[in-house]
């Protein structure tokens, strides 16, 4: 129980007691509960008359001692906060003690230990649970506290002036103030945070809008799966699409769904698309619109060519002005060149974007020492040997066993056996594989 006792002096005129109901009395009753309250409301920076209303229901005299001039009076306080206050404070207690919070808080088993105190967590709970024990319930009913309060009114010796002594039960009453001031601040704090995610999402939500009317917004996705939109409206390729849903980056949460005309990606394409996924490397979208749906968006083109630091080339700051029909067009001349080539057994001319040399000697496997590796084309991996050769591979030959063995091949500085290996020039060749001995 926690206790307040207090004893302000109370001017008088008579020589009897002024009576348990005057005026005077009662106000000096009402602000010895209200400093009551506030004494234990300190460390919160409040003050009762902030949090709740007082009042005192029908003052009453139980008794009056003649020769001290002492009378014994009665009365019934009453503590309510607004029912805006209440219901804020039964969310706030509810989130407080919900099994989440628990696991949360679970998991720093030691903040006792380095803070005597306990967390803000620990302490917020306490006070919860404080509140609730003596409410018997979960939950703070709508109706104000009432409380009984006995006091007296008492001639002080000697003089003519009188004084009123209480007593003050601030049990139940000052948890509940210490809670609605809690749950006061937190829904503040929820307020300031949701006002900054809603600021941060228009914010991003208009520079979508502006990239997407510009017509040259490119964005790096990483493929995450090739799943649908759950609300689209039949399959995605049978409405002649490629869908998949993707992350802005290895670490995002967020995901949203693209979609591409399937015609614009041939098998080649897709078999990019699919190394990409499974290699968790990134794919520059070119022409990228939003849809009606906020979570999907359309992609006029795409690229999976990457420098040798990983990047996606096509989505490097500065890409959104160029060309890209005429890039996409080039890019295929030089394929349909290098094709064209293969067939006639010609030197094509060096094609930098998609190299695919064609063989001048027969196939033979070889054991050589790498050291280093790196994306060379949409479709390609280079590798360099000790001797400074450069082995030219297909990104979708390679599996992820085979990347681990060119880490561990390249970091121990010993050789690997390149497969079916062929010449394409005087220092570039064509490899089919790759394993740890021949």
């Amino acid at each position: 129980m926690l206790a307040a006792s207090i004893s302000p002096l109370l001017a008088g005129c008579g020589p009897e007691a002024p009576p348990c109901n005057d005026t005077e009395v009662t106000s000096s009753i009402r602000d010895l509960v209200a400093q009551a309250h506030d004494d234990h409301l300190k460390d919160l920076q409040v003050q009762s008359k902030d949090i709740a209303a007082i009042a005192l229901e029908t003052p009453t005299v139980t008794a009056y001692d003649e020769k001290l001039k002492v009378r014994s009076c009665k009365v019934t306080f009453t503590v309510q906060a607004s029912a805006d206050k209440v219901k804020a404070m039964n969310q706030y207690m509810a989130a407080i003690t919900s099994p989440l919070v628990g696991v949360l808080d679970s998991l720093n088993p030691f903040a006792a230990l380095t803070n005597p105190q306990g967390t803000p967590l620990q302490k917020a709970k306490a006070e919860v649970a404080q509140f609730q024990v003596w409410n018997h319930g979960p939950q703070a009913s709508p109706d104000p506290i009432r409380k009984s309060l006995t006091y007296q009114v008492q001639k002080e010796e000697g003089k003519s002036n009188f004084y009123v002594t209480t007593n003050v039960n601030v049990s139940g009453t000052v948890p509940y103030m210490r809670v609605i001031v809690l749950a006061d601040a937190f829904a503040k704090e929820q307020a300031k945070r949701q006002a900054k995610e809603t600021e941060a999402n228009a914010k991003k939500q208009a520079e979508v809008d502006r990239l997407s009317a510009s017509g040259k917004w490119r964005k790096v996705v990483y493929i995450l799966d090739w799943r649908e939109p759950d609300n689209a409206k039949g399959r995605c390729h049978e409405r002649g699409l490629v869908c998949f849903r993707g992350r802005d980056n290895v670490n995002e949460t967020d995901a949203f769904h693209y979609q591409l005309d399937a015609s614009k990606v041939d098998a080649r394409g897709m078999n990019a698309l699919d190394v990409a996924y499974r290699v968790n490397q990134p794919v520059c979208l070119v022409g990228v619109q939003k849809t009606q749906d906020p979570a999907v968006f359309t992609a006029k083109g795409y690229s999976t060519f990457r420098n040798d630091k990983g990047e996606a080339v096509d989505c490097l700051p500065g890409t959104e002005n160029s060309d890209w029909g005429a890039l996409v067009a080039q890019t295929k001349k030089e394929e349909a060149a290098v094709t064209a080539a293969a067939g006639t057994g010609a030197a094509p001319a060096a094609a930098s974007r998609a190299p695919a040399p064609a063989p001048s000697s027969g196939p033979e496997s070889l054991m050589s020492l790498i050291t280093k590796y790196e994306p060379c084309g949409e479709e390609a991996v280079c590798l360099h040997t000790g001797k400074g050769n450069v082995v030219w591979m297909q990104a979708s030959m390679m599996r992820r066993m085979d990347y681990a063995l060119l880490d561990k091949a390249i970091s121990s500085k010993t050789p690997v056996c390149l497969r079916d290996l062929t010449r394409t020039d005087a220092k570039n060749f064509a490899a089919d594989g790759l394993d740890s001995a021949c």
